[in-house]
This record gives structure tokens, sequence and C-alpha cells, in this order.
């Protein structure tokens, strides 16, 4: 590891044996290259919960698809406050906003055991004019991320707590069906402190909310591990509150 970016060194997995790669924004640059180049993206080893992939203000050197595991986007402002501003999660593309200026505009951390394939540039820019299909791919994955930055700033904007709270479940659940996994039971990577900071509400109300909801029959929580026994409740919390002050929180 030099400094703080993680060097992966190739290995021999492939996109053809992650399951993952249906939702992988780099299965189709994985094609064959000029003899010597090595094929596609480089997967490496897992990085450890709490590990930085990259921070801000890195020197941007490769694009990053996470293979297994999740991690969290944040800035740091000038006056040193950190604000998470994203979670992703297998498939996902990292760095991308580093294109413009030629580094990293945020930083990404693993939040458990977490591992990603590396596609170096200039290669994987060289992928983008060569292949239709990976500039198709990589065009869904930035307006799908920018539309989810989008909904972030609505959510902060425009509703209570309770909704936030309410809308950031439905989220996850809705990216984790995406993934075949199960819409209604799943484990939070996230701390409660980190959830709290990605919604701009104290600690303390997050934890109060878990508690509501599990009192009015809407979850079922044992520390990280959530069950939604009522979606359609949970569905109603989230567009309840809408303009409503969280100063309070």
């Amino acid at each position: 590891m030099d400094g703080n970016i993680v060097t992966f060194a190739p290995t021999s997995s492939t996109c053809g044996t992650c399951r993952w790669s249906k939702f992988c924004v780099a299965r189709h640059a994985e094609t064959e290259q000029r003899s010597g180049a090595p094929k596609g993206p480089l997967c490496g080893a897992p990085l450890r919960r709490g590990t930085h992939l990259f921070r801000q203000g890195d020197e941007l050197k490769s694009l990053y698809v996470v293979r297994a595991g999740s991690v969290k986007c944040y800035t740091d402002s000038e006056d040193g406050c950190e604000q998470t501003i994203a979670f992703q999660f297998p498939g996902d593309l990292l760095g991308f906003d580093g294109m413009g200026g030629g580094a990293y505009q945020s930083s990404v951390v693993a939040l458990e055991t977490t591992a990603v394939c590396a596609l170096p540039l200039p290669r994987g820019a060289q992928a983008l004019v060569e292949s239709a299909q990976v500039s198709a791919d990589l065009m869904r994955a930035v307006s799908s991320q920018l539309i989810d930055r989008q909904n972030h700033a609505l959510l902060l904007g425009q509703k209570s707590a309770q909704a936030r709270m309410s809308t950031f479940l439905l989220s996850l659940s809705a990216r984790f069906a995406a993934r075949g996994c199960s819409r209604t039971e799943f484990n939070l990577s996230m701390s409660r402190q980190e959830i709290a900071n990605y919604l701009a509400v104290a600690v303390e109300t997050i934890s109060r909310l878990f508690s509501d909801l599990q009192r009015r029959g809407v979850l079922a929580v044992d520390r990280r591990f959530v069950r939604i026994l009522s979606l359609p409740k949970l569905e109603l919390m989230a567009h309840e509150g809408k303009g409503a002050s969280v100063a309070h929180a």
C-alpha cells in the first residue's frame, strides 16, 4: 500500500466467475487486449473494514467497481467536518468524480471486508473509446449515481427525521432486491453514527427512530440485522413529514 491508495496485484478472478458481474459496469471491459496486456479489470485482495481505497484529493489513477462488501463515500469540508454522501454495494462504480480534475473529489473507506476491481487509467479510458457497450454501461452507472445524489439532497432538504430514516431503509431494500438479495431482511454494514451523518441527524435520533419503528411493528432489529415487517407502513412513513424541520433532532 502506498500512502492512501491501495495497489492491487492482478489475480486470476474474472467477471465470468463473479456473482455480481451482471450488475457491474466493468463486465464488458474484460475483453481481449493487445498482446502482453492484462485482460479486463484487476481484482485484488480484500480490504479490511476501515481501510481507505483512496482519499479526497489523491491523484486519479483508476476507477473501481465494488466486487464484494460495501464502502462509504464521504467528503471533508474546509473546517474538517465529514459528510457521508453515499453507501456503495457490489457492482457500483467508484472514483468517477475525479475524471474532471484528475483528483478524487471524495474519500472511500471499506465498511466491512470488501473487494474491488480496478480499471486503471488510461486503459479504462481506452475501453470507453473502443467499446460502445462499456461507454453505455458507464453512462448508466454515472447517471444512477447522479440521481442518488440528487435524491439525497432532496431527502435532507424536504423530509422529517422519521421520513428520512424510512426512505433510507426503503432505498437499501430496493438496492438489495435488485441484486437478487432479500428485500425485507438484511444486515446494515454501516454504524448508527454513519447513518446519522448520512441523514444529517443526531446519532441519538437514529436510535430513537429504530426503537419507534420496532414499537410500531414496522421493523424488527437485532443489532445490525434488520427485518422489515411491513413495507406498506414504511412507505407511508417515508412520505410523511415532508418539509418538516429536523433542527430539534
